[in-house]
Formats: structure tokens, C-alpha cells, sequence
């Protein structure tokens, strides 16, 4: 065999095994305490750059691969670090104990992190935790009842939690509000930034210039929303805010009659 072979069945390998390096998958874990779930417990899987939060079953889902390290932290308990191995991807499942921190000093000085994140510098950096609301909503499985029933059946982990959440209606309730919050969130939102458009070009623009009037100032502005007009208007595009008031009016006098 000639060193050219030799060279691109070593390539082949090289990419092989780089493959299996990023081929991750999720597994299921919870963090406990003497038996009881800990919640918000920061999981950071140091290879991948990613992490996540314990739940409050202390539960969790993170992916990984073997050989990951995972760093656990919580301002409560020791940190920990498990290296993931082949046991793990097989059942799919981690279960983690932390010990609480029992060491008297004379003089700690605590900092506390906003997001654990910064500290270990990861791309997440910087990023709000999740609130309640989107924790649970992140740890609902997103798959279909008859596939969460089957999960079951097989005995993987967290299938009887899974049926739990549906069949009390959690699951539903949850996904309900979530949306009800963001249609809040949205309304206020556009809400204030019909103000803001409305205060910058004056009411004299909208009834003297796109010709409408006085009380349909709002309803027209909160029309054109959808098509950009705030995203151009904070980058400084009058003028292409301008041309959608104008090629806009149209359209909106003529919904108004449907």
C-alpha cells in the first residue's frame, strides 16, 4: 500500500472518530439530597459549552457523549463533577447526590454568579434564568401521548412522570398559559411601540400626509407592525418606514370594510 492510501484511510479515521466526538444524545438525570430532588441546580456540560437547571423533582435533561465532564453547582452544595460514561448512555439516565457544604471559616466571601454561565464562559453568558413557567415547560416531553404511553411501557426514564404531567393536565395548562403570557407580552409590546411611532412622526403626518384619520392613527400603525416598520424605524430607515405608511393606507381602508 503507497503512502497516498495510507494518508486517506488515516483521514478517514481522523473524521470517524470526530464524528463520534459530537455525536450527543440526551439523557435524563436527577440531583438529590439525602433522597430529596434539589431545584435549580446548574448541570454545565464543560465539553459541549452547554448547560441546564434541575427542576423542582431536581430533575433534568442534558446531551452528552462519552467521556463529557459535567460540572454540577449549586451555592448550597459541594461542587461535583461526573465524567459520562458508556453505563450512562446506555440507560440514558444520571443520578446525581450533593453533599451540603459543612466547612466553617472565619471569613467567606461569597460570589454569587447573576448566571453561572459567566463564570465559566460560556456562550449562554449573560442570558436571564428561566422562569418557573419555562422550566416546566422545557422538561415536559414534547412528544405525542401515544409515544409517551409506549416510553412507558419500556421503562425509560421519565415515561411515568410524562404521563403524569398529560394525563393531570399540567402538561396542557401550562402550554395555555405560556401562550396567554406571550399574547400579553405581544399586545403590550406593539402597545408601546404604536406610541413611539405615533410621538415621532406626529398626528399632523398621518391625517395631512397618509390621509387618515385622527382615531385611525392607532389601529393603522399597529396595521403596519407586521411589516417591519418598528425594526426599520429603530436602524434609522425613515424613510423606507415612510414608504410602507404610504403603500399601506390602501390596504388598511379597505380591511376596515370587509
Amino acid at each position: 500500500m503507497n503512502p497516498f492510501h495510507l494518508f486517506l484511510i488515516f483521514l478517514f479515521f481522523l473524521s470517524v472518530q470526530g464524528f463520534g466526538q459530537e455525536n450527543r444524545v440526551l439523557i435524563s438525570g436527577e440531583v438529590k439530597n439525602d433522597s430529596l430532588p434539589v431545584e435549580n441546580v446548574h448541570i454545565i456540560n464543560k465539553n459541549a459549552k452547554k448547560g441546564t437547571i434541575s427542576n423542582h423533582l431536581g430533575q433534568f435533561k442534558i446531551s452528552v457523549t462519552d467521556l463529557d465532564t459535567l460540572i454540577i453547582s449549586d451555592i448550597q452544595f459541594e461542587n461535583k463533577i461526573v465524567i459520562i460514561n458508556q453505563e450512562h448512555l446506555l440507560k440514558k439516565y444520571i443520578e446525581i447526590n450533593l453533599l451540603e457544604l459543612t466547612n466553617e471559616l472565619d471569613e467567606v466571601i461569597v460570589m454569587q454568579y447573576k448566571n453561572m454561565a459567566e463564570e465559566l464562559g460560556l456562550p449562554n453568558a449573560g442570558k436571564e434564568p428561566l422562569a418557573k413557567l419555562d422550566r416546566n415547560l422545557n422538561h415536559y416531553s414534547q412528544k405525542s401521548t401515544p409515544m409517551v404511553i409506549l416510553e412507558a411501557l419500556l421503562f425509560k426514564p421519565g415515561g411515568i412522570d410524562d404521563i403524569y404531567n398529560i394525563v393531570s393536565g399540567n402538561r396542557k395548562t401550562d402550554r395555555k398559559l405560556k401562550q396567554l403570557l406571550d399574547e400579553d407580552k405581544e399586545v403590550e409590546t406593539n402597545k408601546l411601540n404604536v406610541e413611539t411611532l405615533r410621538a415621532y412622526f406626529q398626528d399632523a403626518f398621518f391625517i395631512n400626509t397618509i390621509m387618515i384619520r385622527e382615531e385611525q392613527i392607532n389601529p393603522f400603525i399597529e396595521y403596519c407592525l407586521p411589516k417591519g416598520v418598528m425594526n426599520l424605524y429603530e436602524k434609522g430607515r425613515l424613510i423606507e418606514v415612510i414608504d410602507i405608511f404610504l403603500k399601506s393606507k390602501d390596504p388598511y381602508l379597505l380591511s376596515l370594510e370587509e
